[in-house]
C-alpha cells in the first residue's frame, strides 16, 4: 500500500523535479505554517491567472518569481510540498530543478495547481494557490 510520501514524491517526480531527500517539517517553519501564511488575510497574489486558462507560462513566472525571492538555491534546490492527502505530516522534500521540471504537472486530486517552495534558510516561499476563479502566485518573506 503507497503512503503519503509515496504518493508525494511520486507527484513530484512526475513533475519533472529530482527528489534529494525528505527533509520533514523540521527546522521550522513547517508546511502547516507555510499553508497558513500563503491563505493569510492580506495576502495578495503577485500574479494571477484563471483557472481555466492555458497554463503554459505558469513554469517560467513561478521560476521567475522563485528566484527572484531567493527561493531556489544557486545549485538549484530548494524545498517543496504539495497537496496530498497527508503531506502535512510528510513535511517538506528537498527537490532540484531539472529541464523537465514543470510546476503546472503539481496539481491535486481536483486536477489544480497547488504547491509551496521554500528556500532552504526557511525565510521566503512562493508558491500556486486555486482561489475562487483564478490562481495566485504568491512569494512571501516568512
Amino acid at each position: 500500500m503507497r503512503t503519503s510520501e509515496d504518493n508525494l514524491i511520486a507527484l513530484i517526480r512526475d513533475s519533472g523535479f529530482e527528489v534529494d531527500t525528505v527533509q520533514g517539517n523540521e527546522p521550522a517553519p513547517s508546511v502547516d505554517t507555510a499553508w497558513r501564511a500563503m491563505a493569510g488575510f492580506g495576502v495578495e497574489a503577485a500574479a494571477s491567472f484563471p483557472l481555466k486558462g492555458d497554463l503554459e507560462g505558469v513554469h517560467r513566472l513561478w521560476l521567475q518569481h522563485a528566484r527572484q525571492t531567493e527561493v531556489i538555491g544557486e545549485d538549484g534546490a530548494f524545498l517543496l510540498t504539495a497537496v496530498v492527502t497527508g503531506a502535512s505530516e510528510v513535511g517538506w522534500v528537498r527537490v532540484r530543478l531539472t529541464d523537465a521540471a514543470d510546476v503546472s504537472r503539481l496539481v491535486d486530486d481536483q486536477g489544480r495547481i497547488e504547491f509551496i517552495a521554500r528556500s532552504q534558510s526557511g525565510h521566503h516561499i512562493c508558491g500556486i494557490t486555486a482561489e475562487e476563479y483564478e490562481y495566485w502566485l504568491v512569494s512571501l518573506d516568512l
